[in-house]
């Protein structure tokens, strides 16, 4: 299998829920349950200047997150994940650094909702990744109309996210989003994109009256199509 890179530490909790996804799908679906059945990770834990209530120093940010995924090409991976979605932005500065493929999470997420045949999705998501549109250009391409939160919501999406990143999860926080939700539900959505990897560490599906189109799981199952392409290869040339 293809060794699997990830860029965390943005927030290290989530990275950390990625890692955990990941071997999930392998025990799941494809019945791992010996070391050797796992593909081989590196993990590399980036600390960068806040994304989420603001962006503090964007000149520092770029080359940090070029150091940070040429440090895994370094190490030997085959291609890289990226645990936030709000750095995705950078993505084509990213990968000018590296000759490696990295998975592009709004992509991934559009590919997934329309596979789903939704047409309206709400979005929550960091303001950054709001103003910046990280999602727009993808969900456009394949018809998908976002409902994006208001300036009220977004600033409580804004503390809940810090919130966890902090590890203070709390029943408010989770009745706060569980009411953004039920607003962009009557302004037609048929779904909500979890559009911050933080997000799925508050709220559960059985916590919503939407489908939750959770990016962590998302990312998840891209890695494991990534990482798992070289054993298709080989079955096909077999004949298995």
């Amino acid at each position: 299998m293809k060794t699997i890179g990830i860029l965390g530490g943005m927030g290290p909790e989530a990275t950390a829920d990625l890692y955990m996804e990941i071997v999930k799908i392998f025990q799941k679906k494809y019945g791992a349950k010996f070391d050797k059945d796992f593909p081989p990770f590196f993990i590399y834990s980036l600390p960068i200047p806040d994304v989420v209530e603001e962006l503090e120093n964007e000149q520092l940010l770029v080359p940090l997150l070029a150091k940070g995924v040429k440090k895994l090409e370094s190490a030997g991976v085959d291609f890289i994940s990226i645990a936030c979605n709000t750095v995705q932005y950078y993505l084509p500065q990213m990968r000018q650094a590296v000759k490696i493929p990295i998975l592009s999470i709004p992509d991934e997420t559009a590919r997934i909702t329309k596979k789903r045949n939704y047409s309206k999705v709400g979005l929550l998501a960091t303001d950054l990744t709001i103003k910046t549109r990280i999602f727009d250009e993808a969900c456009q391409k394949s018809n998908i109309k976002l409902i994006k939160p208001n300036q009220e919501q977004q600033i409580i999406l804004t503390k809940v996210i810090m919130n966890a990143l902090a590890g203070q999860k709390s029943e408010q926080d989770l009745e706060q989003l569980k009411t953004i939700i039920k607003a962009m539900k009557n302004q037609g959505a048929e779904a909500i994109i979890l559009g911050c990897t933080d997000l799925p560490l508050i709220i559960q599906q059985k916590d919503s009256e939407l489908k939750l189109l959770d990016t962590t799981k998302i990312l998840a199952q891209a890695a494991v199509r990534e990482s798992r392409q070289n054993l298709f290869k080989q079955k096909t040339i077999s004949g298995d």
